[in-house]
């Protein structure tokens, strides 16, 4: 009798386990903090210091919300030379498999490249173009609305279209290759145009590190006298994912 009431016992407990993991709340967040420090002493001595912090928010099947922020910053022989802010926020909503509509809204700051506040803002349309177990490709395109304040010049507003494009490829669960490119073009000044890329492999360590080598790249084809068209990042930064 015993024997029966203990075996009975174990079978309720076992039926039981599925029925409690399907009661567990699904986690509906992520997060990704990044940071990479660079320190040269001797002949020169400098230091960079870069960190980025990736939150993403799935509020169901249909609808998510990612919020960025980030920066860098570079001192040499005791004075800033480099000094970068940025901080942006993307709602999508998926309108079936492959399609979804968004809006993104970033703001960034730059004293360095006399840009005291940038706004920009785009509301469009997004397409998962190539899908496969280890290829993805997405291409966005929207309309946009930049309205920049610098620290020398005047004030530059201007509405705008965007084009987005980014690749990635599963070399394996724990590695990727991905490629960001985007293109904003004024529609006030034909000869304004800005280009972002970054091309980045990440390798991960463990379940909660990865190292992640990038090149940056940032094109602006009209930027105030006396800034530079072109900066350039190379980085290898540790990835922590939560």
């Amino acid at each position: 009798m015993k024997t029966g009431i203990l075996t009975l016992g174990v079978a309720i407990a076992a039926a039981a386990l599925p029925l409690h993991a399907e009661d567990a709340p699904e986690k509906k967040w992520k997060n990704a903090a990044e940071v990479s420090v660079v320190s040269t002493n001797g002949n020169s001595k400098t230091q960079t210091t870069a960190a980025k912090n990736v939150f993403n928010y799935q509020f169901n099947a249909q609808t998510a919300l990612d919020v960025e922020g980030g920066g860098l910053g570079s001192r040499s022989k005791g004075a800033v030379t480099s000094e970068q802010y940025y901080a942006s926020e993307k709602v999508t909503l998926k309108l079936d498999d492959r399609n979804y509509v968004y809006e993104k809204y970033r703001w960034d700051r730059d004293r360095f490249k006399d840009l005291a506040h940038r706004h920009d803002f785009a509301a469009g349309v997004g397409r998962e173009m190539w899908k496969t177990a280890k290829n993805l490709l997405i291409l966005e395109a929207a309309p946009g609305y930049v309205n920049e304040e610098h620290l020398q010049t005047p004030r530059k507003t201007f509405a705008s279209s965007r084009v987005y494009v980014k690749y990635t490829r599963e070399f394996s669960p724990s590695s990727r290759f991905t490629q960001d490119a985007e293109w904003v073009q004024s529609f006030k000044d034909k000869r304004d145009t800005r280009i972002n890329t970054e091309t980045a492999v990440t390798a991960a360590l463990n379940s909660l590190f990865s190292v992640k080598n990038s090149f940056i790249w940032k094109h602006d084809s009209r930027p105030p006298t006396g800034v530079s068209k072109d900066d350039t990042i190379l980085s290898v930064a540790m990835i922590a994912s939560f």
